[in-house]
């Protein structure tokens, strides 16, 4: 009996051991730390008011969505121009006359705003011709503080995309 009870002890003492060593789960230790790079520049061709299409620098997602690429002034009311991009002419054009709001989260210090309130209108014809590809909101971006800011744009309260931008000093 002593020798079963010896057996029994010493068997669930290794299934113990080999169990607790056989979780395949890794931890990540560094989960809430994200790495913020700067959303890349581009051009699209967008018409000038005489008919012919000029080079117009934005930052963002080529494609989904983007700002006017020119410096952000923390503390300061940024004239903006958002650009949406739905996919296809027939879903850009349902993005039209929506309500945008745009949070910015700063990376520094994890301080939360709203950086941007306006709506997606509807694009001067006689400058812009169907099918329209894209989608523009124009308004002020404002960020209290110079750094590095994410800016989750919502479009009637649903997440459309992000933006990361580097806020300079006044």
């Amino acid at each position: 009996m002593k020798k079963l009870t010896y057996f029994v002890f010493i068997s669930l003492l290794i299934l113990v051991f080999v169990l607790s060593g056989c979780s395949t789960e890794k931890v990540d230790t560094n989960a809430k730390e994200e790495t913020w790079q700067i959303s890349p520049s581009f051009t699209i061709p967008k018409p000038s008011p005489d008919g012919k299409d000029v080079a117009y620098g934005l930052r963002g997602t080529d494609g989904k969505l983007a700002i006017v690429d020119s410096p952000v002034i923390a503390g300061s009311n940024n004239k903006q121009l958002f650009h949406f991009w739905g996919g296809t002419p027939e879903k850009t054009e349902q993005l039209f006359n929506k309500k945008v709001k745009v949070i910015g989260t700063s990376q520094e210090d994890g301080k939360i705003v709203t950086a941007f309130e306006s709506s997606i209108g509807v694009p001067n014809e006689e400058i812009m011709k169907p099918p329209y590809h894209y989608a523009e909101s124009v308004g002020y971006l404002n960020l209290p503080s110079k750094g590095i800011w994410k800016l989750d744009a919502y479009i009637e309260d649903e997440l459309f995309g992000s933006i990361i931008v580097d806020v300079q000093e006044k």
